[in-house]
């Protein structure tokens, strides 16, 4: 069975490394799918692995830390579809974070930008177009850090705390006709995680790569003790997107880090 044939899918922050995993477990459900991301070169080949296996995918290169960009990106990625969306996973996200007092206010601004302003004006785009599709929905990709925050990652873990925050409150806005979710996941496989990881090597536990990912698992007590790959929270986000009892829910993928009922 493939409960996304023919649905078109918008996801946004595309080109990274969780933004492909889940453009692959779509486009194995026979999605139709429309990718935004600023990484043209990154676009582009995840775009020709995608068509390899008979995807309709369209692209669009797109400043998403901006209003007129996300709005801009949509209309364009969105046309060839006649305008059509069934679901968007808003999944955007950079990691800007450090102490509290060695942060400034731009780094702050930009955080909150991409990690959730983007997401918002992103909904707003699409959510006048998806209020009549049967079975639309939105995940947002989330983090562990909006339940459960690390020191030495602000202002990163107070927007993921936003971006839950609206996951619940778009969900009442809007249920019973379109379902808002938030995947929350731990540290995983990624680009975005690498240079962290790097940090914290050189850093902190002054040591090489893989020997810091070890500790800072241990550190953070994570029972399951590795990272998430990026396939296993694509999965998660496609259990979300298809029609599910699930709406304001934060499913938690974070290896059991956070701790809180």
């Amino acid at each position: 069975m493939e409960p996304m044939r023919h649905k078109t899918i918008v996801i946004t922050g595309a080109a990274g490394g969780l933004g492909s995993a889940i453009a692959h477990a779509f486009a194995r459900q026979g999605a139709q799918l429309a990718l935004l991301d600023s990484n043209e070169q990154g676009l582009h080949d995840l775009a020709r692995k995608l068509r390899s296996v008979w995807t309709a995918v369209h692209t669009e290169v797109a400043d998403l830390s901006t209003n007129a960009g996300v709005q801009a990106g949509m209309r364009a990625v969105l046309a060839p579809y006649n305008n059509e969306c069934d679901v968007l996973v808003a999944n955007v996200g950079v990691l800007v974070a450090g102490t509290f007092e060695e942060i400034t206010d731009a780094q702050i601004t930009a955080s909150f930008a991409l990690n959730f302003l983007s997401h918002v004006w992103a909904c707003r785009a699409v959510v006048p177009l998806m209020k009549e599709r049967p079975g639309a929905s939105i995940v947002f990709t989330g983090s562990d850090q909006g339940s459960q925050p690390d020191t030495g990652l602000f202002p990163y873990a107070p927007a993921k705390a936003a971006l839950q925050n609206l996951t619940k409150l778009l969900a009442r806005e809007y249920g019973p006709t379109l379902r808002v979710n938030c995947v929350s996941p731990g540290m995983a496989r990624t680009r975005m995680v690498e240079p962290l990881l790097e940090k914290l090597a050189r850093e902190d536990f002054h040591t090489d790569r893989a020997t810091a990912e070890q500790r800072e698992l241990q550190r953070r007590g994570v029972p399951l003790g590795r990272l998430a790959e990026p396939e296993e929270i694509a999965e998660a986000v496609l259990f979300l997107a298809q029609d599910t009892f699930c709406s304001g829910t934060i499913l938690d993928m974070s290896g059991g880090n956070v701790r809180g009922m």
